[in-house]
């Protein structure tokens, strides 16, 4: 069986259980402490692993053979020193990294920073020579600012493994207005870039959004 890359995004160690968040994509796999390749090392939130998948009699995904890039060193360690000083601290760290890690913030693609630079440009242009209404420019940055945010709480409820916001609600906010926060937190999070149907759905309402305020400028200078 393919061996796949992740880390321990979440972890009960009174339940002995948490989930894994795969390098190559969003869900969230379960694991048992009994999956675990060493069992004389807790497992803790941040630990990078290598697993393999099988699925439950319920038909859960669920992780096996689980081992630690650091199995060896802790090892080691623990054998020769077993200050609980030390192991508090490096439980810390991992905390910290783990907390940075579920939902790092990534650089913007040039092409949408233009994108984005140009519609903005666009709309002052218009508010200048008077054509365009405060009142637009202020609902696309509401919009933008409440879109923005919601992004973020559906990506942290996929981290958590959480019930999530649906794409309609998603779609509807860069429909009337928001996909320009929509589309900063896509990068900024990664999330749903890779799901090709929303992308479609995605650029379909910024279409239309821009035919939307195109007719609303026609009428207002008819």
């Amino acid at each position: 069986m393919i061996r796949k890359k992740g880390k321990i995004i979440k972890w009960n160690d009174q339940k002995g259980f948490g989930f894994i968040l795969p390098h190559d994509s969003e869900k969230n796999i379960f694991v048992h402490i009994k999956s675990f390749s060493d069992k004389s090392t807790r497992a803790a939130e941040g630990q990078n692993v290598t697993y393999t998948v099988e699925q439950n009699n319920d038909g859960r995904n669920s992780a096996i053979k689980v081992s630690r890039s650091t199995d060896n060193i802790v090892r080691n360690r623990a054998s020769s020193n077993r200050n609980k000083n030390n192991n508090a601290q490096y439980k810390r760290v991992n905390i910290n990294n783990t907390q940075s890690d579920l939902k790092s913030a990534h650089s913007i693609s040039p092409l949408y920073i233009i994108i984005i630079f140009s519609f903005l440009v666009f709309l002052l242009h218009f508010f200048i020579e008077g054509k365009l209404p405060l009142l637009v420019i202020g609902i696309y940055i509401m919009m933008g600012i409440l879109t923005y945010y919601i992004y973020s709480e559906d990506k942290d409820m996929a981290i958590n493994n959480e019930r999530r916001i649906s794409e309609q609600r998603l779609l509807a906010l860069s429909l009337f207005g928001g996909w320009l926060g929509a589309l900063i937190a896509q990068q900024k999070f990664r999330h749903k870039t890779k799901k090709i149907s929303f992308q479609m759905s995605f650029w379909t309402t910024v279409f239309f959004n821009i035919i939307l305020l195109s007719s609303a400028f026609r009428i207002i200078h008819f």
